[in-house]
């Protein structure tokens, strides 16, 4: 199996490049400001980045160890929501920092179309957020939402809400759709796919801005709420990626229609709802990742482990593909009928239990 992925990798590694390549900033440690070095030596040596998204480091390079994280946050959050399907979201090679699943992603399938969406929203996320924690100079709060207002509470009472620091969630779009677009200028790729990749990466987009909640505090005394201060916040990320994933469930299958103006993206079976800005989209079927295969960048299944106690996409029939499954017994102790005497102590026994784990063949 290390060999398989060895293989795997090596083959991708000289693969053309990707538009999600700079997911392996994900990869890197914390991209600190080094008086020594130039800002555009620290730029090209930052693995994944175009020529393009290089000059955007370089202009922007205060927003780069942001992007960094919200590399990581889309890289970790992929992982979580794929962890139990065959394809468990493995792209990037931690010798290497490189993204080896180029040929995966190049498919247009739906998991590509979640991996742009997911990673649009991640880098858009982490800038509002160090905006509104003041670690980039560039960008604050919204400052479109600091006013007062004046309204009355149920019982009648006046109530003034002061608008409180809110989330500069446009700052972020901004900075991710500009980051983005300069990946999808490559010439790498065909005009489908940049079609495909730059509506996913508009829709995480948009759920991020739709995921925007009120949040508020009151001021008074004994807490009369006499005043309040309120700011429109995200949410964790974790909800993001829900969202998300949620919408690689239902993602619409489309095709390119060309026409004399632009050419534009249409659901390919017309008797299926019309898809939405904020749905994921895709144009082919998805492998079925069972076996491994080195021209594509899939590692297949052998050798992960199943739940032999469920049918879904994690139990040992699915995930396995029907090849069966390895059947691996141990005996582990552990703590047990534990009991508190005064004062102060606990004892407990030694119980061996039988622990067993299931290996797809």
């Amino acid at each position: 199996m290390m060999l398989l992925r060895l293989l795997v990798i090596g083959y991708l590694a000289a693969v053309g490049s990707c538009t999600v390549n700079w997911l392996a900033m994900a990869a890197v440690s914390d991209i600190g400001r080094n008086a020594s070095i130039p800002i555009s030596v620290l730029c090209k040596s930052l693995p994944g980045l175009t020529r393009k998204q290089i000059k955007f480091c370089r202009r922007n390079f205060e927003t780069i160890n942001s992007i960094r994280q919200g590399a990581r946050d889309a890289y970790s959050e992929c992982q979580y929501q794929f962890h139990l399907r065959r394809w468990n979201c493995t792209m990037i090679d931690p010798v290497s920092r490189e993204v080896f699943a180029d040929v995966i992603l190049k498919d247009g399938t739906r998991e590509a179309a979640f991996v742009h969406a997911v990673s649009a929203a991640g880098v858009a996320y982490r800038i509002t957020k160090d905006c509104s924690q003041g670690l980039l100079e560039k960008c604050g709060c919204d400052l479109t939402k600091l006013e007062t207002s004046q309204g009355s509470s149920s019982n009648g009472r006046q109530i003034y809400a002061h608008k409180g620091c809110s989330d500069n969630v446009h700052y972020g779009i901004a900075i991710s759709k500009e980051f983005l677009e300069a990946a999808e200028k490559s010439k790498n790729h065909t005009q489908e796919r940049r079609l495909m990749n730059e509506h996913n990466n508009r829709a995480g987009r948009e759920v991020l801005i739709s995921s925007l909640r009120r949040q508020c505090k009151c001021h008074g005394i004994s807490g009369s709420c006499e005043t309040q201060t309120c700011w429109d916040a995200v949410p964790s990320f974790r909800e993001i990626g829900n969202t998300i994933k949620e919408k690689f469930d239902g993602a619409t299958e489309v095709k390119v229609i060309r026409e004399a103006r632009r050419p534009r993206i249409e659901r390919k079976n017309q008797m299926l709802k019309r898809h939405t800005p904020t749905d994921l989209v895709y144009l082919h079927e998805s492998p079925d990742f069972c076996e491994p295969s080195s021209d594509r960048g899939i590692l297949g299944t052998h050798g992960r482990q199943c739940n032999i106690s469920t049918l879904a996409i994690d139990g040992c029939d699915l995930l396995c593909c029907n090849r069966g499954f390895e059947t691996t017994t141990k005996i582990v102790k552990e703590r047990c009928n534990c009991k508190f005497h005064y004062c102060c102590r606990v004892e407990c026994d030694t119980c061996e239990k039988e622990v067993s784990t299931y290996t797809c063949k």
